[in-house]
């Protein structure tokens, strides 16, 4: 009896609680997830921000970045705690409507945050014109340098059949099978 009351009131970890609080152990399980969840949404707005970072708008994507950082700081040190085992003190799940609406409060706040990421997104995209010149300029550099080296490729192909053609032809004209250039240079040292 005194084994069973020890486990009712001081869990040694979060998910040691006795066989019949069923309740207790799916709303662990729950804010479990909503702190998973929390975290991920943090994480995807600071890899979005991050990405944005390196578009043409990217000085304005560094505080939201770094608000996304913190928020991701603040939504993670609950999970590591709960994997390390560094809960600290007696941990007591207390079922209440109150408790269950401040565990939401953090993954509703993510989840506005997220969204206005996506929205300031998409918001930059309409306000801030592209640069059509330097787009068509950096098209046409492209374009150039591709045609140059396609060109380059053909030039190198006929040269090569050329001189293949003109040391057949001399070679034809000396009587040999060697170019009158070879053959020269060969008596010349022989």
């Amino acid at each position: 009896m005194n084994v069973f009351r020890l486990l009712i009131s001081t869990p040694s970890s979060p998910f040691d609680f006795p066989i019949g609080d069923l309740h207790g152990i799916m709303f662990t399980m729950l804010m479990l997830l909503v702190s998973v969840s929390t975290s991920l949404l943090c994480f995807l707005s600071a890899a979005a921000c991050l990405r944005f970072i390196f578009s043409r708008q990217g000085w304005f994507w560094v505080l939201p970045l770094v608000i996304s950082l913190a928020f991701l700081g603040i939504s993670i040190d609950p999970l590591f705690k709960v994997a390390t085992g560094m809960i600290t003190g007696s941990y007591r799940v207390e079922i209440s409507p109150d408790r269950n609406v401040r565990e939401i409060i953090p993954l509703i706040i993510v989840l506005l945050w997220y969204t206005m990421i996506i929205t300031f997104r998409y918001a930059l995209k309409l306000v801030v014109p592209d640069n059509r010149h330097i787009l068509d300029t950096m098209k046409n550099v492209k374009e150039s340098q591709y045609m140059q080296k396609i060109e380059l490729r053909k030039f190198n192909k006929e040269a090569r059949k050329q001189l293949r053609r003109q040391i057949r032809i001399d070679a034809e004209q000396a009587g040999t099978r060697y170019p009158r250039k070879w053959v020269a240079l060969f008596d010349e040292y022989v």
